[in-house]
């Protein structure tokens, strides 16, 4: 005989089960999270009338949308309701309606419809935030205990006949002892923070967290003079003075464990009694997490604001060498190709490239930098690289370990490249009397439970490594090396950009940058980008011819110098030019041609009106003129990328003719395809 299957538990009727006098949170759930019930209690406890919670969402009105470690809460909701079994108890964190965060212990039972889908949930839930209060209801209960033994003990001296219902009494007692010391074993275990009792620095009592933050066995520790123990000697002095005051502030120190681990804690100590017996409940919660969360915080401020400054200097510096670059052009054409004079036009050019390159740093460190992404093949990169680095320093030897299976990166190969080329040469820097370089490349992977001062997004990564066998650093010296202009070099022999645009540029590739050193044993450098699953696209970058044209072209730009610098570089390139010194100039000059203009080329920034509704106004007067952007900042920052939107082209100052004529005829060549 086959016995029927049994059905799942269908949901409660509400009629047949009384809330009101529950002392205890009582809450149901639909199958999708929303609030069936509340009884008084939980309504109480949280704050609310019924009217505000009824057919809510729990999580948004009692459950916050994450708890205090940033854990997705409407994730737990979720998997509750998928997979009630594996969730029948749980604590978690829960809001009241003022705002106020309290952890509540539930216990969770499904009710499910007849194909098994959960359609009900009874939640029952049991404050355990509240210590004190569970502290008095414990010593409550061990007064009364105290009271009714003596009673009884009385009764039994008094009254032999009487025996076995004391003796019955005293089980029960016993019993109601022994389910006290359970529960507060329970609420101590549950418990993430440490909890211990003190006398005047004397241990009384802990929990198991607190053993466990301490590293120190739980039958060692009753009697322990916690100052002289768990205290760092720094901090014991201001530890006594705090407890001397009776008060219950909190406090941080940094404690030290059995191990002799140091490490940061927050100290609460409020008034109690255990056993009787006067003493203080202190509370000790490990914030070595929050603290190294401030500290990203603070460097990350630090050198954002650093990065904006050298933004700054960068676009200033730029807009000079534009003017600089734009008149040499000028002066070259317009003297004879023998001439005495072109050597030295042609050394002015090349200190301007200079100049720009070390704008560039600046850009890179300001996580500016242009950036042309392609698919990057390190250990290619590597072997480049070390053509042009190897000829230059013969006194160094330098061994490559290139693996196979280093995948590619996706990047700026430009900036890639600056990045390895800048870590050679501060090994070069460190080795002055010649040394060992080694470069190694490989495949690895990060996780979230590794020992570095900085959150990593876990993943595939490319290794590329620097070591060298210079003079090293001190851990002094390593907290500044990514610092712009900070360097360790005499006056003159360097700049302190190298390594700040070096850290600048991973970032900008969303990678990270480790460094291991010690004085006297060298140093490494291991610089970590996502590994991209691409194929290494390379080609070979040759120098433009300048192209000449006959359009008539708009320059638009608020520095006089080089609006007059741009305007004879394209009359030189045989355009028709018309110059503006701001937006609402521009718009005038535009419209006055009726259409003759082929292309405006406008600056980043401008006063007066803003330079979007400028480009705007050019469009909507004419849908079919170009406008190419042009700016010593970088493409890559916010107001770049929005302009752009508008815009056909960005050109970085300072350009030479040659880039500025490609860049002209590419965009009007692309005016001419898209209308023919």
């Amino acid at each position: 005989m086959i016995s029927p299957k049994a059905s799942p538990p269908r949901a409660p009727d509400a009629g047949s089960i009384s809330l009101a006098d529950a002392n205890c949170i009582v809450l149901r759930l639909d199958g999708h999270g929303r609030i069936i019930s509340l009884n008084p209690f939980g309504l109480n406890f949280f704050g609310y009338r019924e009217p505000e919670v009824l057919g809510r969402p729990a999580v948004g009105t009692i459950i916050p949308e994450r708890d205090a470690t940033g854990n997705d809460l409407q994730a737990m909701i979720d998997a509750l309701l998928q997979r009630p079994d594996d969730y029948s108890h749980q604590i978690n964190e829960n809001r009241r309606k003022n705002g106020e965060r309290i952890w509540v212990v539930w216990s969770n039972r499904a009710f499910r419809d007849e194909t098994g889908k959960v359609i009900e949930l009874l939640c029952v839930g049991n404050d355990i935030s509240d210590r004190k209060a569970f502290e008095t209801v414990l010593e409550e209960a061990r007064l009364q205990l105290t009271a009714t033994v003596r009673k009884q003990n009385t009764r039994l001296q008094e009254a032999n006949a009487q025996l076995r219902k004391e003796v019955e009494e005293r089980k029960k007692t016993q019993q109601a002892l022994a389910e006290s010391r359970d529960r507060y074993r329970l609420f101590s275990k549950a418990s993430t923070e440490g909890i211990l009792f003190h006398d005047n620095g004397r241990l009384i009592e802990a929990n198991d967290a607190f053993a466990d933050l301490v590293e120190c066995p739980h039958d060692q520790l009753i009697g322990v003079d916690i100052l002289r123990q768990f205290v760092s000697t720094e901090d014991r002095r201001r530890v006594q003075q705090i407890m001397a005051l009776n008060d219950d502030r909190i406090y941080e120190i940094t404690a030290r464990s059995a191990t002799g681990r140091m490490f940061p804690v927050e100290l609460r100590s409020r008034p109690g009694h255990l056993a009787g017996r006067p003493c203080r409940v202190v509370t000790v919660r490990d914030i070595t997490h929050r603290k190294k969360t401030e500290r990203q915080l603070i460097q990350s401020q630090k050198m954002e604001a650093v990065g904006n400054l050298a933004g700054g200097i960068a676009h200033d510096f730029n807009n000079m060498l534009a003017g600089i670059q734009g008149n040499v052009e000028i002066i070259r054409h317009q003297i004879s190709p023998q001439s005495s004079h072109q050597k030295r036009l042609s050394i002015i050019s090349q200190i301007v490239q200079r100049g720009a390159k070390l704008s560039g740093q600046l850009l890179g460190y300001a996580r500016g930098g242009q950036t042309e992404l392609s698919e990057i093949n390190l250990n290619g990169l590597v072997e480049d690289t070390l053509e042009m680095f190897g000829h230059a320093h013969g006194q160094i030897t330098i061994q490559t370990r290139l693996r196979p299976d280093t995948p590619t990166v996706s990047g700026d190969r430009t900036q890639i490249e600056q990045v390895l080329l800048n870590l050679m040469i501060n090994a070069a820097h460190a080795m002055p009397a010649g040394g060992h370089l080694v470069i190694e490349t490989q495949a690895t992977a990060l996780n979230d439970k590794g020992k570095r001062e900085y959150e990593v997004l876990p993943g595939p990564y490319a290794l590329l490594s620097v070591r060298d066998t210079g003079h090293g650093m001190d851990q002094e010296t390593q907290k500044q090396i990514f610092e712009p202009f900070f360097t360790t070099k005499a006056p003159g022999q360097g700049t302190g950009l190298g390594l700040a645009s070096t850290y600048g540029i991973v970032k900008n590739h969303n990678g990270y940058i480790d460094v291991f050193s010690e004085p006297g044993k060298g140093s490494q450098f291991d610089v970590l980008l996502p590994a991209s699953e691409g194929i290494d696209d390379t080609t070979a970058v040759h120098d433009p011819i300048a192209e000449k044209g006959s359009e008539t072209i708009l320059i638009v730009d608020d520095e006089a110098e080089f609006l007059d610098v741009g305007r004879e570089m394209l009359m030189l390139l045989g355009y028709s030019v018309i110059t503006a010194g701001h937006g609402d100039e521009a718009i005038a000059r535009f419209e006055e041609q009726d259409g003759n203009v082929s292309l405006v080329i406008v600056d980043l920034v401008m006063p007066g009106a803003a330079v979007d509704a400028t480009i705007r106004r050019l469009k909507e007067t004419d849908p079919s003129v170009r406008v190419l952007l042009s700016s010593g900042f970088s493409q890559n920052g916010d107001l770049a990328r929005k302009l752009m939107q508008d815009c056909n082209g960005f050109i970085q100052k300072p350009f030479r003719l040659a880039d500025l004529s490609k860049k002209v005829r590419d965009l009007l060549g692309t005016a001419q395809d898209e209308n023919s």
